[in-house]
């Protein structure tokens, strides 16, 4: 083989082997601007994060969180994006962003160091923790430090809570619920004693489901556990990171807030309490 033959072979691998590469090294940015389109993960089981309302329609914060986003990348590109909003569970939200089938993911995802060995997190947008909700007749007796036996408990497997709370309360009676709404008309029912997850989602399952708030109570008032929520994003996009970062700290997004949670105003008024008196402010 002559030099020139050598040549047009060895330029003719490198666009074979180099190809897949250019494409790996295509930030989340620059895919959102080429394909015209922009896929993001939500939940329809956290309320008051991802849902659906009683007219059908896609609902929450977290929606309306990936929305802003989605309009800030419209204004950063400067063309018009598809936005694509696609189902996540608890156990398909990490996947369907380590695969690349969604560029986001937002909802009430608490940021972990052993999840962060496999995706990306924004900057938290939420803090809440592990709470137990009982009957507010039952409140003042029930034993929240873990010290009595059988006592049955609601809990959803696959989240932090369940990796925590056992450990605090040894001596429960554990059942497996699928949903915060399944644990809530078991508690009603007077099936199990509590339902225990982050106040927030409890708080936020009580008022979809037009439960009035004082009949109920969540204890400890300062929750066990600190539950960052951050949105999950790909590996290795530094550029995408920063760009929700900065979308989420913006003024846009506190106005967001205030909508959804703010005390006075808030379709889910919320807050993390001190008072240790049992019920709902």
């Amino acid at each position: 083989m002559n030099s020139k033959k050598l040549v047009i072979v060895l330029i003719s691998l490198l666009l074979v082997t180099g190809f897949p590469r250019l494409v790996l090294a295509e930030t989340v940015l620059e895919k959102i601007k080429r394909m015209g389109e922009m896929n993001a993960g939500v939940r329809k089981d956290a309320i008051p994060f991802g849902y659906v309302d009683e007219r059908g329609e896609w609902t929450g914060y977290s929606v309306d969180l990936i929305r802003l986003i989605h309009k800030q990348v419209e204004k950063k590109i400067n063309q018009p994006i598809k936005l694509n909003l696609r189902e996540a569970t608890i156990d398909s939200r990490f996947p369907l962003v380590k695969q690349g089938t969604v560029d986001i993911m937002c909802g009430a995802t608490t940021i972990t160091q052993t999840r962060l060995k496999v995706v990306d997190f924004s900057v938290p947008f939420f803090m809440t923790g592990a709470q137990f909700l009982v009957k507010i007749g039952e409140a003042r007796k029930f034993d929240y430090n873990g010290t009595l036996k059988n006592i049955p408990i609601a809990f959803i497997p696959g989240t932090t809570t369940q990796e925590i709370i056992p450990q605090i309360y040894p001596f429960a009676q554990w059942k497996n619920i699928k949903s915060r709404r399944e644990g809530v008309e078991e508690l009603k029912k007077g099936e199990v004693k509590a339902v225990v997850s982050d106040g927030i989602l409890l708080l936020g399952e009580l008022v979809q489901q037009g439960n009035n708030l004082k009949d109920f109570a969540l204890m400890p008032r300062q929750p066990m556990t600190t539950e960052l929520y951050g949105c999950i994003l790909p590996k290795n996009n530094p550029e995408w990171k920063q760009f929700v970062d900065l979308t989420i700290v913006a003024p846009e997004n506190r106005t967001l807030q205030e909508k959804w949670f703010s005390i006075k105003t808030g379709k889910f008024p919320y807050i993390i309490p001190s008072n240790p008196e049992p019920g709902f402010d």
